[in-house]
């Protein structure tokens, strides 16, 4: 388990982790990631994967962040989820809290309809407990325009070895 310090946070961690590694296994992912909506890991069960993964979260972010546009240009509020499938590994994204993105990485031994379903259904509680934790203090407190796109920018050219 890859476990990252919230500013601000005074739930129990334990418990979140285990709720994430209950998800995980009932969904049969290969990880279960928890990220705030700047890009920042929060948490990991599962399999720490083999690459760059404060790359991979920020990507995740912004790809929640562009859904979130094409939901506001097409008139809707927001999309809550977002599914990336793959022939070997796919991404499920789902919105827990205003502030916080999930995301489930599952192969082919498991389906998109069995993710979707334990996500919602692991959802309420989930929310439950990092609002809790936060108390008073709103998840959704992250500001994106303080250099976030620099940010994201940057790591996009580096992977992939872009010059400007």
């Amino acid at each position: 388990m890859v476990q990252i310090r919230w500013e601000g946070f005074a739930g129990n961690l334990v418990q979140l982790q285990e709720q994430l590694d209950q998800l995980r296994q009932s969904a049969g992912g290969r990880a279960v990631v928890l990220i705030d909506s700047a890009g920042r890991l929060l948490t990991l069960v599962g399999e720490t994967p083999q690459f760059d993964l404060t790359t991979f979260v920020s990507l995740m972010a912004a790809d929640f962040c562009a859904t979130r546009e094409l939901a506001r240009i097409l008139g809707e509020d927001n999309f809550h989820t977002v599914c990336h499938q793959g022939e070997e590994f796919s991404l499920y994204l789902t919105q827990v809290t205003e502030g916080t993105i999930l995301a489930t990485v599952f192969d082919r031994a498991t389906t998109l309809g069995l993710v979707r379903y334990e996500v919602r259904r692991a959802l309420p509680a989930l929310g439950g407990t990092i609002r809790e934790g936060y108390g008073d203090i709103a998840a959704s407190s992250v500001d994106l325009e303080d250099g976030f796109s620099d940010e994201v920018l940057g790591r996009v050219d580096k992977l992939f070895g872009s010059r400007t």
